[in-house]
């Protein structure tokens, strides 16, 4: 996903802020320090990487050379030893949900049914929970499974999130 300027769409995250933050527990605990590790998937339909909303986890990702993409992602390849992974979702209801990671990885959100991408409303750095972090708000679709596609990861682990519906 490619992020809007520092400043660009920045009232937006505002007014949601503080529906993240009610919805991940009225707090921010979850985003500081999240409470569990989870193995994300390296093939769409595997029994990993089922992340659970609204609670942060820390991310376990995999050599780039060894996930197969849902789709292909916008940014497939870093640096050799860059690493992704597959998050799935399922929306319980439609509405706005923000995912939250403290990473410069790549992320696409994408729609399992229909092998597309899911365009966020918003995406970009914030100041979220005293982290500094990728935010991005996206509209989803009740009872719909979605990926969660992370690539180009520096890291070998990331903390994230996705938290909603916020309306």
């Amino acid at each position: 996903m490619g992020l809007l300027p520092k400043d660009e769409g920045q009232a937006a995250w505002e007014a949601v802020a503080g529906k993240v933050t009610t919805t991940l527990d009225g707090n921010c605990s979850s985003v500081k320090q999240p409470a569990g590790r989870l193995s994300t998937a390296a093939t769409p339909g595997t029994n990993h990487g089922k992340l659970a909303l609204n609670k942060g986890v820390t991310a376990v990702l995999h050599p780039m050379t060894s996930v197969r993409y849902v789709i292909n992602p916008e940014k497939k390849q870093g640096k050799p030893e860059h690493t992704g992974g597959l998050l799935e979702i399922t929306a319980p209801t439609t509405g706005t949900y923000a995912l939250g990671t403290v990473s410069a990885a790549w992320i696409d959100m994408v729609n399992h049914d229909e092998r597309k991408l899911t365009k966020a409303k918003l995406y970009q750095w914030v100041d979220f929970c005293s982290r500094r972090m990728k935010a991005g708000l996206f509209e989803l679709q009740a009872g719909a499974r979605y990926w969660i596609q992370i690539s180009a990861s520096p890291d070998s682990a990331i903390d994230v999130f996705v938290a909603g519906p916020l309306n």
